[in-house]
């Protein structure tokens, strides 16, 4: 088991708040994990476990002493109980169209219990204990813009906030139901009482905490790749690469407009990037950059307009397919040989992030998915695609029987071939109309050559990411709920299936490489793990949790 490079504050994603208890011997660090759409023309969304966290920090510590993750909503205020080991965190955020959505969370870090005020509450701007401790204030949003009762000026639901007071002691912990909340205008709060406009950085604020003159946050791994059996090459938006070592060392980084998104390695290693957000239209696509590593460095290739998404045949061919939401004129997917350089322009079909994206990389041949007809995203075929750009369909993704299960979403896949002959393992998410339930996901390996299921298991998440391991005869898949699951690649049996643990802090892995028998995992909170598919199958296929740092 190895971490590579390691940020200087482990256990906390972006983060977006720092609070202090009254010594100032705590922090409590406010952050978000952030949702996977990388590429751009990718997005996953189904069963994510992490959204929020806040995690507690004694001077002088780099890892966390606690954390709690049961947040629903971005963390705007956390404050400290003056005698016990408990804080209220204030949580909540405008949904975009009309409510101000929040929640209001007691949590007792050494007794790991929580407890909620309310059963709902609008967004909570600030809070603060009573001197005593017996009872606790919250500055709350309206619960709409059109709230009975706000003052008559200009964007008054923004700029008004109302103060809630509430008992706090051994009845907070009871059990019972949460409190209904009313509000009145009689709880308005005076304006001074409002939280600061300009706040400093939480990120320089903690950096002077720690006694560090910057405090590097390196975001999400979006991409990993072994580029040979030593070294790991990463991407985030720190940065467009970066190459790790395994036995340890300086990192090398190579830096450039934009960020790196996807790590190709088919004839050569080839970075695709995300152009600089300064260039990005006003329907909020991105433009696309395709790199070559060379002896000097990165070189750019292509540059690209609109967002793609690319995936690469062993033989060096290359498709990028173009994001078509929002609808852009003329939009056509790219066909390059890497080795000539030969690039066509081709339509394949409709293509959106949720519905389309999937990444098969190192086959015989390139895939893509295409709905029926090719203008839709229904009943969608995995296809191959040939060197000019024809379409050879394969089999349906689900057998289409005209329920909203049967349509595939958020998909992800891998190429295999061992005894049981040349195959694919997909993975995704069966749709349902009402958005807020469980998620339903899938797993299974079919024959390449006839639609015919080896093995199958449902997921309670979306695939953030599927790799073969070909000599332990593994498929490998990781999940939003930030499980991980290693399947027997012939028989289809479960050998592992545990949701993952950093340091004993849950994480998910967003981005995954295999080589040999080693996994290099990237995750959301931009840890590098590498451990062998063994060590982890020797810590129980019936284990809850697994470690991989």
């Amino acid at each position: 088991m190895v971490m590579l490079s390691d940020p200087p504050l482990r256990g906390s994603a972006t983060i977006t708040g720092v609070f202090f208890d009254r010594s100032r011997d705590i922090a409590a660090v406010a952050s978000e994990f952030p949702l996977l759409v990388n590429p751009r023309a990718r997005a996953a969304y189904g069963g994510q476990a992490l959204r929020y966290r806040v995690a507690l920090y004694r001077r002088g510590e780099s890892a966390p002493f606690a954390a709690f993750d049961g947040l629903r909503f971005p963390v705007n205020d956390v404050a400290f109980h003056p005698t016990q080991s408990v804080v209220a965190i204030g949580a909540g955020s405008y949904d975009g169209g009309y409510l101000f959505e929040g929640e209001f969370i007691a949590w007792d870090w050494r007794g790991g219990r929580h407890a909620r005020f309310f059963g709902d509450i609008p967004e909570v701007a600030r809070c603060a204990y009573d001197a005593d401790g017996n009872g606790i204030t919250a500055w709350v949003r309206p619960w709409d813009e059109e709230w009975e009762g706000l003052p008559d000026t200009p964007d008054a639901a923004f700029n008004t906030l109302y103060r809630v007071h509430v008992p706090y002691g051994d009845a907070t912990w009871s059990g019972a139901a949460a409190r209904v909340l009313a509000l009145s205008g009689r709880d308005i709060a005076p304006a001074e009482e409002a939280p600061p406009a300009a706040a400093p950085a939480p990120g320089a604020l903690l950096a002077q905490w720690l006694g560090l003159d910057s405090l590097e946050q390196r975001g999400a791994i979006h991409d990993v790749a072994w580029l040979d059996g030593d070294r790991v090459a990463v991407t985030h938006r720190g940065c467009l690469l970066e190459i790790h070592h395994t036995g340890g060392g300086p990192a090398v980084r190579y830096a450039g407009d934009g960020y790196g998104s996807q790590i190709i390695l088919s004839a050569g290693v080839y970075v695709h990037a995300a152009a600089p957000a300064e260039r990005s239209s006003p329907g909020w696509t991105q433009d696309s950059q395709l790199y070559r590593l060379t002896e000097d460095g990165l070189e750019l290739v292509q540059a690209y307009q609109g967002e793609l998404a690319f995936s690469a045949s062993a033989g060096g061919a290359l498709l990028g397919r173009m994001n078509r939401y929002p609808p852009a004129a003329q939009a056509r997917d790219v066909l390059r040989d890497l080795h000539s350089g030969r690039e066509l322009r081709v339509d394949l079909g409709h293509y959106d992030c949720f519905n389309h994206h999937i990444r098969i990389d190192g086959a015989p041949w390139l895939f893509a998915l295409q709905g029926t007809p090719a203008s839709s995203h229904e009943n969608k075929y995995l296809c191959i695609v040939h060197a000019e750009g024809g379409i050879q369909r394969l089999w349906p993704v689900l057998k289409a029987d005209g329920k909203p299960a049967s349509h595939a979403m958020e998909l992800s896949g891998c190429y295999l071939e061992d005894a049981q002959g040349p195959g694919i393992v997909i993975g995704g998410r069966h749709y349902a109309p009402d958005a807020r339930g469980a998620c339903a996901g899938f797993i299974y390996r079919k024959r390449l050559d006839k639609n015919e299921t080896l093995w199958r298991h449902p997921a309670h998440a979306s695939p953030a990411a599927i790799v073969a391991l070909p000599e332990p005869g593994l498929v490998a898949a990781a999940f939003l709920d930030g499980s991980l699951m290693l399947v027997d690649a012939a028989t289809g049996g479960i050998r592992l299936n545990a949701k993952l643990r950093v340091e004993g802090l849950p994480t998910v892995v967003y981005a995954m490489s295999a080589r040999g028998g080693r996994l290099a995992m990237g995750t959301a909170d931009g840890r590098i793990a590498v451990m062998a598919a063994d060590a982890l199958l020797r810590q129980g296929a019936a284990q809850e949790w697994a470690e991989i740092g």
